[in-house]
């Protein structure tokens, strides 16, 4: 039995803190995704957790997780788990542009929806029509009138944001039990494998950076700096040049850095080039101090001179909701005015910004960090309100 390099899906895990969102990965990886000590000191996810595991069936057709000796692998698959506190919602949008498709996880407990689990929802519809599971999480901890109460919610809330309940999997779930995960992995093999571009210029998407040497670590065996994060499209080699954009800022402006690919790891193994699909790590030639502590995350990888255009100003063409998602209250949104603070989130880039000019639906942006984009991508818009970072809409880039 030989298991599979590359991963067939990459899925966001999503859904309102404490909803059991890293102890459902735990269930299907065998891995805790909260490696850092702060996340585990307060008991949510800060940073985005990955792991990979396949799916395996065994010769009496069972669906399971680890590998046994009459199972046949029949589906890889790359977990992102993205943070469910309010406060980290940007973390989030990060997340949710790596992915193929996202299971949402909704605790049978607690009444449906929940802030961030509107917010999380509508953020993943926003980047595009992508397959969606739901997760009932928590079924041990209600009566059987209470779990089909919820499901009820459940159902109502996935139609009021454009989903056809039928044809969304609503699965009831103990993680902590391990009941009915079979029929999560199930719901995985359902999803169609999208088309990868292999041929087009590599964009990676990079969401954590590292520097991996040990305190003490003698020059000459000192590693370079590693990026983790996904690769949109394209294929990326070992031995190529790459750019690294926006880059690192000098004074006020941002110079962009060029290095090697050292080595890459895909699906937990040593590989020649990455594809789409799944996460990824890249080692560089990078001075580690540059990339320790997550300081490149949110930079977009790819060949010298291919990357999408970095823009300091941009011109969107915006459509906002009719009331702030989210929220613990109703709060309405008027139109956006000059003078204005935004949040823009594109690909992985998150940058503040100020509105210079606003007519009818376009707004001009000046931003404070460059984002990379070209004619016609999506991005999300975001206002602070009561202090607290909200999706307020989209928009295009013109």
């Amino acid at each position: 039995m030989k298991d599979k390099i590359y991963p067939d899906l990459s899925i966001a895990l999503l859904g309102h803190i404490d909803h059991g969102k890293t102890t459902l990965a735990k269930c299907l990886t065998g891995q805790w995704l909260s490696k850092y000590s702060e996340e585990l000191k307060r008991g949510i996810t800060i940073k985005l957790g990955y792991a990979d595991f396949t799916i395996y069936r065994t010769s009496d057709g069972k669906l399971v997780t680890r590998p046994c000796k009459e199972c046949e692998p029949v589906r890889k698959i790359s977990i992102v788990d993205a943070p469910g506190h309010e406060a980290l919602i940007t973390v989030m949008l990060t997340g949710a542009a790596l992915v193929d498709a996202a299971i949402l996880v909704i605790a049978a407990n607690e009444p449906v929806p929940q802030p961030q689990t509107e917010k999380h929802l509508v953020a993943f519809k926003i980047l595009g029509d992508k397959p969606l599971i739901v997760v009932q999480n928590k079924i041990d901890l209600v009566s059987k009138e209470e779990a089909i109460k919820n499901y009820e919610q459940i159902k109502s809330f996935l139609e009021e944001h454009g989903y056809d309940p039928e044809k969304i999997p609503i699965i009831p779930v103990s993680s902590v039990h391990e009941v009915n995960i079979e029929y999560v992995l199930e719901a995985l093999l359902d999803i169609p494998v999208p088309k990868r571009n292999l041929d087009a210029d590599p964009i990676f998407l990079v969401s954590r950076s590292f520097d991996i040497n040990k305190p003490g670590t003698p020059i000459e065996k000192l590693v370079g700096g590693v990026l983790g994060g996904s690769l949109l499209k394209g294929v990326l080699k070992a031995g190529q040049e790459i750019e690294i954009r926006p880059g690192i800022r000098i004074g006020k402006k941002w110079k962009p850095l060029i290095t090697t690919i050292r080595d890459l790891r895909q699906g937990g193994y040593k590989v020649d080039e990455i594809r789409p699909g799944g996460t990824a790590g890249i080692s560089t030639g990078l001075d580690p101090f540059i990339t320790k502590e997550d300081a490149l995350s949110g930079q977009l990888v790819g060949l010298p001179g291919k990357l999408p255009q970095q823009m300091d100003e941009v011109q969107i063409e915006y459509s906002l909701f009719d009331k702030v998602m989210g929220g613990d209250e109703d709060v309405k949104i008027g139109k956006l005015k000059k003078g204005e603070e935004i949040m823009i989130a594109s690909y992985s880039i998150i940058s503040v910004g100020y509105i210079m000019t606003a007519k009818d639906s376009v707004i001009r942006v000046k931003l404070s960090k460059p984002i990379l984009a070209d004619k016609d991508d999506r991005v999300i818009l975001g206002k602070k309100i009561k202090n607290r970072w909200r999706i307020i809409g989209y928009g295009k880039v013109l």
